[in-house]
């Protein structure tokens, strides 16, 4: 028998190493082509991210520098200066006002020059301070073309990284045109020192990664290697100029590059991406559009190169594949120990014993296959003599467990009914955290005042939710030739109008994706649609008598003209200190009473002037008076604004606010109150 074991032991392990080897073969080819997809994939997404990570660096500190440089060329004692330079108080007044700038500038200088004797000024921390020129320009000096490129081609500003032979300094210049009117008077600005700009925002200790910053005909502005910026390329005035399409070679590099430019800088602050041959080697290269510095942020990846993965990660995969080798065939055999040779082994001695009279011998467990049924036809056989004192004791084991569980079940009826009340407990922490955390999405999607006032500046809003979580809604979108703007008002309040506004939401931008803004009635009736076939698919849902009112608003800046479509919800506007009404049409969004077909008006306003125009939902209107007991109502807010609409947004906003809670009082909040105001500029 032992004989018998050993032979079959050898087989299975034989068997199973020869699968093993059929099987693995092709798993080591196919994961190693997964592997390399992988790293592809990571490593797109790795340069995606990294330039994303790159632009936003470089984009707040060089913009803070541009800004800073505008305010400084915009100065009124600039101008006076500039215009009498032979003043002496003017002159000091300027430079008293430049010192200021001086220290708020990132390396502590400033330039002047001045257009009429091409005079430059200049302090910073390095050479001693003067209110004399530096130098004079000469137009017939190639090193001076900078200045005369810029007054005569560029309108504002230019960013120019060039190196000024008189200063004997490198830097990335900020070039700012001083204006008197219509005429160019000057030039103003700052300088980023060229070897602090790329160590910090250029040079990186990432393998494989080569940073870059190129302007918007692909020339070279920052490079690690020094030798291929185009310098004096930002003023049109660069000796030598080297592309990134130089860089590339021929052949569709150029053309992928090309389009690569124009996808980013159709949509600034997305990445766009191409594969190129750069430096002999095929890499991925990612841009984005910086249209404030009007600068392409390029990065370069070497996925080869890159530490994309782990490779220390691929050498444990191999080891633990190799280790689960040797574990699977240890484990097989020693299943087929198990399972096999032991119960036949236990079979052989029970049967030995049996012919000897021991009927009490033990038997294998009875298992699905043949070895078990050999066994349970061995059970038969001493089966009948045991079965009385079986039933014996199983009746004794049988209400042995009756007693221990009815003791169990008092035992847990204790502890349940401790583990209940602390539940209790825990279950409205929970929903408190968790209807919490839906505010906080919420208020993620919910346009706030600082968003909207990006392309309103003169704004404010009022939002108030009756609950923790709000039903209505205020939207927005910038847009190249203006914007679009929303207030909606979900049915109900709390966590269900709450889940409807971010429906809202979602159905919305769908919706604005698809048709555009250019038609507000049209918007109205497709989000009304949807909402309603949305609704109307969740038969058992409490939602299905759901819907939404809606204000809509576009504004095209070109045509100085404010359209307008509301569901329910009017627009207030300010015309010569009266305050005029267009009311919305009587018709819901996605009820199921709403006529998908309904045609919502589109009204037009013509922006000739300034326009001040509110927006509110119901719940303004509705909040009760604490003494009273009655409405607010829309004649009052309409007579309330009347007398505060020629003031600042910020302070009719205030005094909007206080006559609310001094008319609400101790009164309950009724419904959750939603208030914007615009002021529109021809």
């Amino acid at each position: 028998m032992a004989l018998f074991n050993s032979r079959l032991r050898i087989k299975s392990m034989l068997a199973l190493i020869l699968a093993c080897m059929v099987v693995l073969g092709p798993v080591v080819v196919i994961g190693w082509q997964v592997l390399e997809k992988g790293r592809a994939e990571l490593g797109q997404a790795y340069t995606l991210n990294l330039t994303r990570l790159s632009a936003q660096k470089i984009k707040a500190p060089v913009t803070r520098e541009l800004a800073l440089a505008c305010r400084f060329a915009d100065s009124v004692l600039l101008r006076q200066w500039l215009l009498n330079e032979d003043s002496s108080k003017k002159k000091a007044l300027f430079f008293r006002e430049a010192s200021g700038f001086r220290r708020d500038f990132a390396d502590n200088n400033y330039f002047i020059v001045n257009r009429e004797n091409l005079a430059y000024s200049l302090n910073n921390s390095e050479k001693p301070y003067s209110r004399q020129p530096r130098y004079h320009l000469d137009p017939d000096n190639p090193d001076d073309n900078w200045f005369f490129q810029t007054m005569a081609e560029c309108e504002n500003f230019n960013i120019n990284v060039n190196h000024d032979v008189h200063l004997g300094e490198t830097r990335v210049w900020i070039n700012v045109i001083v204006r008197n009117g219509a005429e160019k008077i000057g030039l103003a600005g700052t300088g980023l020192k060229l070897d602090a700009f790329l160590d910090e925002f250029i040079h990186t200790d990432e393998p494989g990664v080569t940073p870059m910053i190129i302007n918007s005909q692909g020339l070279i502005q920052a490079h690690p290697d020094q030798s291929l910026i185009s310098f004096g390329s930002g003023a049109d005035a660069g000796k030598a100029k080297f592309s990134l399409r130089d860089l590339l070679g021929g052949g569709a590099g150029h053309e992928n590059l090309g389009k690569a430019m124009e996808k980013a800088r159709k949509a600034p602050g997305t990445v766009a991406s191409l594969w190129a041959q750069l430096d002999g080697k095929r890499q991925i290269l990612a841009l984005s559009w910086l249209p404030e510095l009007k600068w392409y942020v390029v990065n370069a990846v070497d996925l080869k190169a890159a530490q994309v993965i782990d490779e220390n990660w691929i050498t444990t995969a191999i080891a633990a594949l190799a280790v689960m080798f040797i574990v699977l065939v240890a484990l097989f055999g020693y299943g087929v120990d198990r399972m096999i040779l032991r119960p036949l082994n236990r079979l052989h001695h029970s049967a030995t014993a049996l012919s000897r009279g021991r009927y009490d011998a033990p038997l294998p467990s009875a298992q699905n296959d043949e070895i078990g049924d050999l066994s349970r036809a061995f059970a038969v056989m001493v089966g009948k003599i045991k079965n009385h004192t079986r039933q014996l004791e199983d009746k004794v084991r049988q209400r042995t467990r009756e007693l221990e569980e009815q003791s169990r079940l008092l035992e847990n009826a204790k502890v349940a009914a401790e583990e209940a009340n602390n539940a209790k407990s825990e279950v409205l922490d929970n929903v408190m955290e968790s209807i919490h955390y839906a505010q906080t999405i919420q208020q993620a999607i919910l346009s706030t005042e600082l968003q909207i006032k990006q392309f309103v500046p003169e704004c404010f809003t009022l939002w108030r939710p009756k609950d923790v979580i709000s039903g209505d809604m205020i939207w927005s979108k910038d847009q190249e030739d203006g914007f679009a703007i929303a207030v909606i008002d979900c049915t109900g309040h709390g966590v269900p109008g709450g889940i409807m506004t971010m429906a809202a939401v979602s159905v919305l931008n769908r919706v604005v994706s698809e048709f555009g803004l250019q038609r507000p009635h049209r918007v109205l009736q497709e989000v009304s649609r949807i909402v309603q076939n949305m609704l109307g698919n969740q038969k058992t849902c409490r939602f299905s008598e759901d819907g939404l009112d809606m204000a809509l608003c576009t504004y095209q800046r070109s045509g100085s003209t404010l359209f307008f479509a509301g569901a329910r919800l009017g627009l207030l506007y300010e015309n010569d200190g009266r305050l005029l009404e267009i009311k919305g049409d009587k018709q819901s969004l996605g009820y199921r009473s709403s006529n998908p077909d309904y045609p919502f008006q589109t009204h037009t306003i013509a922006v000739d002037k300034p326009l001040r125009v509110y927006l509110a939902t119901d719940g303004t209107f509705d909040q009760i008076a604490e003494n009273t007991g009655l409405p607010v109502g829309k004649r009052r807010i309409r007579d309330f604004l009347t007398h505060i609409c020629k003031d600042p947004m910020d302070a009719q906003k205030q005094s909007l606010a206080n006559m609310m809670e001094e008319f609400q009082g101790s009164e309950e909040q009724r419904d959750d109150i939603t208030f914007l105001g615009l002021h529109l500029k021809a």
